[in-house]
């Protein structure tokens, strides 16, 4: 039984939805290449469902935490505000999954809000497998 529902390739890309702590969360696979049937991205899927088995709530918490503190303090970044944990922890509560991507060679991208602080934008944070972060930016 497959980790991942309802997937399907569309436009080079597979997408479809995983369960995460009962919220669908989209998952998308991408190999960055032209011409592809669903059989090519077995393998990446099939990491990505090895991946994703150690991909806890605590994971994540975690990561918005890292995150938070990062986007905070580069947003008071030469301003007189002094951060304080209430900054992180307001973000950092914030923050809701929405999607992940998977690319090739162990690249994963999750796809975060916080609607209030950043209203029609998007997280994008990089990481690997280990759940460390690699790049993070907002757009």
């Amino acid at each position: 039984m497959s980790t991942f529902k309802n997937l399907k390739l569309e436009d080079e890309i597979v997408t479809g939805i995983y369960d995460f702590q009962g919220k669908d969360i989209a998952v998308e696979f991408d190999l960055e290449e032209d011409d592809l049937t669903m059989e090519d991205f077995s393998e990446l899927i099939k990491d990505s469902e090895n991946w994703i088995e150690s991909f806890s709530n605590e994971n994540l918490n975690t990561l918005k935490s890292e995150i938070a503190k990062e986007l905070t303090d580069s947003a008071y970044a030469g301003l007189s505000h002094k951060v304080s944990e209430e900054d992180y922890k307001n973000l950092e509560a914030e923050l809701m999954l929405k999607e992940i991507h998977f690319f090739p060679e162990e690249v994963i991208s999750l796809i975060l809000e916080a609607k209030k602080e950043y209203p029609d934008m998007d997280i994008y944070c990089q990481i690997n497998k280990q759940f460390e972060i690699e790049d993070l930016m907002v757009e």
